[in-house]
């Protein structure tokens, strides 16, 4: 690969990792680094985000697990201007839907618990992509590559940090 500035893996690059027509489970990390940016993953989120999602090229979800967090930030400062920011973006953006925690989805969860003895919060996050059938987590926790090895078949990890040009 190219020598490229951090955080700027080009398009088609990104575009190989994440095949058109796969919907992407967007976790915590990846949408705070959208969200807040300053951060060397944050083009890359943006990019995803911005240019695959909104066209619909990569429809995407999030967990409720994910929603509670991203707008923890902005609550504690109070309800203002970010936190309606947020919770625009989380409602109205193109091709972003929250999943919700229905039987289906707490099925899946409690599966993967008792299976992979992921923490409650993890099994939410995973079934809620399983059930929305994703192909990719897009996160910036490598620790989600151990935890989801063995569900590797079902569910893949895109870990953001990975695809920055080591210098």
């Amino acid at each position: 690969m190219a020598s490229t500035p951090p955080g700027r893996m080009t398009r088609v690059e990104i575009e190989q990792v994440l095949p058109a027509g796969d919907r992407l489970l967007l976790d915590t990390t990846t949408l705070i680094a959208y969200l807040n940016g300053g951060e060397l993953i944050s083009p890359l989120a943006t990019h995803i985000i911005d240019d695959l999602v909104r066209s619909g090229r990569n429809p995407a979800v999030v967990s409720p697990v994910t929603v509670m967090e991203v707008l923890v930030r902005p609550l504690r400062r109070g309800p203002d201007a970010v936190y309606q920011h947020v919770l625009d973006f989380l409602s109205n953006f193109p091709n972003l839907r929250s999943i919700a925690i229905d039987l289906h989805v707490a099925q899946e969860a409690a599966s993967l618990r008792a299976t992979y003895n992921l923490h409650p919060p993890d099994a939410l996050i995973i079934a809620s992509g399983i059930v929305a059938q994703v192909g990719h987590l897009v996160t910036n926790d490598a620790a989600w590559q151990t935890k989801l090895r063995p569900i590797s078949g079902r569910i893949k990890v895109c870990c953001l940090g990975a695809l920055l040009p080591r210098s």
